[in-house]
């Protein structure tokens, strides 16, 4: 498969501004405070945090299977993952939405483009669900806002079962109707679709486990900042470091910036530093953190993506090779 013409540039623009980003914030924050900050962690944190990542990464993929598995499909444990382990290397693309070149890969074992996109649609609604829940577990660190937490998870419980009733598609197929600009019209004919074409992921066994291992994934990698933060001194309670994590995702997440970036780090870093976080730590903290999620997925995903273009290019040049010894 040949890659998008603009992939490579997106990366590189993505990681120039990333180091320009990441660079500028230490200098502001004192870059020799940041760096003792940083050996703090030691060699033993990283492995904790990186485990932790592919800790996360190993549920989502689980996630992934049981929904081709629902659609049908059983694809061979290795290619599955190298497949899904790609997609995160378009994880810097506006929205994600390059992780759906996830379904050019699974074609050619029978998966079509209805399924592969109904699973990448499923996937991103209940990530962003679980996410949800993990962000207001901030609230759970003070008395006076505990009971947001209980009202967003009254509130994703709520949601949960609606997003595969019949009522919804009649809903958005009536706003279709009546819907006088063409944009919105167009928006809520293409979330009806994906809606229809998920319905098989969204029905309360499918839908309730892929929420519970989007859960358990995502708080994991709340709890990594914890890590990180314990190990430099940082007294900041569990629950509220998750929370924080939970919290600065989304709003990376909302703000379309590609992988959210500079968003999710400048709310993760102003969030610790309200929480009484000095600022070397948080700034420490949060590029840790950051090059332990999201550049750790790039890294690879970049590596599956190359293994499956190089396999590509073999199978195509095997069969050049046949067609000539045929001539």
């Amino acid at each position: 498969m040949a890659l998008p013409a603009n992939f490579l540039r997106q990366l590189m623009v993505g990681m120039v501004i990333c180091i320009g980003f990441y660079g500028a914030w230490i200098a502001f924050s004192g870059a020799a405070e940041v760096r003792d900050a940083v050996m703090q962690l030691g060699w033993y944190g990283w492995g904790v945090v990186l485990g932790l990542s592919l800790f996360n990464y190993a549920l989502r993929f689980a996630r992934w299977e049981i929904y081709l598995r629902v659609f049908g499909h059983r694809i061979p444990f290795g290619k599955n993952l190298c497949i899904y382990l790609a997609g995160f290397g378009f994880t810097t693309t506006p929205g994600k939405v390059g992780e759906a070149l996830r379904s050019v890969y699974l074609k050619p074992y029978g998966v079509g483009y209805t399924h592969s996109l109904a699973a990448f649609f499923a996937e991103r609604l209940v990530d962003m669900l679980a996410m949800i829940v993990v962000a207001s577990l901030a609230a759970w660190a003070f008395t006076e806002t505990r009971w947001l937490l209980g009202i967003m998870v009254l509130l994703v419980l709520l949601v949960l079962p609606a997003v595969h009733s019949a009522a919804l598609l009649r809903g958005f197929s009536r706003l279709n109707a009546a819907a006088k600009s063409d944009r919105v019209r167009s928006i809520a004919t293409r979330v009806g679709q994906m809606l229809g074409a998920s319905a098989a992921l969204l029905r309360s066994l499918p839908l309730y486990a892929g929420f519970g291992l989007g859960l358990v994934a995502w708080f994991a990698e709340g709890y990594a900042l914890y890590v990180v933060l314990e190990r430099m001194n940082a007294d900041i309670p569990l629950l509220l470091a998750a929370g924080i994590y939970g919290v600065s995702i989304v709003v990376g997440a909302v703000s379309f910036i590609p992988g959210g970036l500079g968003s999710t780090e400048v709310a993760m870093g102003g969030l610790l530093v309200l929480s009484g976080v000095s600022a070397p730590v948080a700034v420490s903290a949060v590029i840790i953190c950051r090059l332990a999620t999201l550049w750790f997925a790039v890294l690879i995903g970049l590596g599956c993506l190359g293994g499956l273009e190089l396999r590509g290019m073999k199978s195509f040049a095997a069969g050049d090779s046949r067609a000539l010894k045929d001539n």
